[in-house]
């Protein structure tokens, strides 16, 4: 499901490609100002519909919300091939790989709340979506969060180790023991939570908690569990956009260098 730019629906294949590229506009950089390529086939059907998010980053202070239609919906487009690349869509230090290829799919026009017009996924025969990110990129974004809370406190971080295990097919546990020195004493902070993958490619942050070892460890752990406070039961979008009335199957989480979700949908 995407958000279309203006307040009526398209009728030809570049008003399309316009109406998504402006849409993508009010929440992403975009490295191409045509990010969006519509070719092919005699409107409303489309050959192939691809939107490169490559080197995009999310503008707004917050990954912004996935739209919801509501009311009645109408028929909309039929594209034979539609692929959505990002690599990377970027969120502040996050760097996101994405990708997302299906084929005989069919969109339906529908509004949100506010009467703005979407693009609803209503059906595919068969899609594939890949989402990744580098255990390098996790261990400094959590490596940035550490130091943040010891300066506060003048504790020095000096090392980081990130343990990510895979828990069943759609979670995996974290485990992050930070090496944490003040003056001349010198702690170990050991950090562990959960993340869950649901059928929306959300990614929900649970069971997370510090513990101290050592008086330095001790100290820094208690600055840590209150900054954990702010993220527990927290979600992170893994895709700007919805898969609307098309579930994912299939969905699993590979954990080696990379931390990679993997899904398949449609009707094949």
């Amino acid at each position: 499901m995407f958000p279309l730019a203006g307040k009526s629906f398209p009728t030809s294949s570049d008003e399309l490609a316009e109406a998504i590229n402006g849409a993508l506009a009010e929440v992403l950089t975009l490295d191409d100002d045509d990010a969006v390529s519509a070719e092919g086939g005699k409107f409303p059907s489309i050959k192939k519909l691809k939107i490169n998010l490559n080197n995009a980053s999310v503008s707004a202070a917050e990954p912004p919300p996935k739209p919801k239609p509501t009311g009645k919906r109408e028929p909309g487009v039929q594209v034979d091939q539609l692929e959505v690349v990002g690599k990377p869509i970027r969120y502040e230090q996050n760097k996101l790989e994405l990708e997302l290829k299906a084929s005989g799919v069919k969109f339906d026009y529908g509004r949100d709340k506010k009467g703005n017009p979407l693009l609803v996924l209503a059906d595919a025969k068969d899609g594939r979506v890949q989402a990744r990110m580098s255990k390098a990129d996790i261990e400094s974004l959590a490596r940035a969060a550490a130091e943040l809370a010891g300066k506060q406190q003048g504790i020095r971080i000096e090392g980081l180790d990130l343990t990510l295990t895979s828990e069943g097919q759609r979670s995996l546990a974290a485990d992050v023991r930070v090496k944490a020195k003040k003056m001349m004493v010198s702690g170990v902070v050991r950090i562990t939570g959960r993340v869950d993958i649901d059928d929306e490619m959300n990614a929900t942050v649970s069971n997370l908690n510090a513990e101290g070892e050592g008086m330095i460890g001790a100290m820094a752990s208690g600055l840590v569990k209150g900054k954990l406070k702010g993220y527990e039961g927290k979600t992170f979008p893994l895709m700007t956009f919805s898969l609307g009335d098309v579930s994912l199957r299939d969905l699993k989480i590979d954990v080696k260098s990379n931390v990679q979700v993997t899904a398949e949908f449609g009707s094949k």
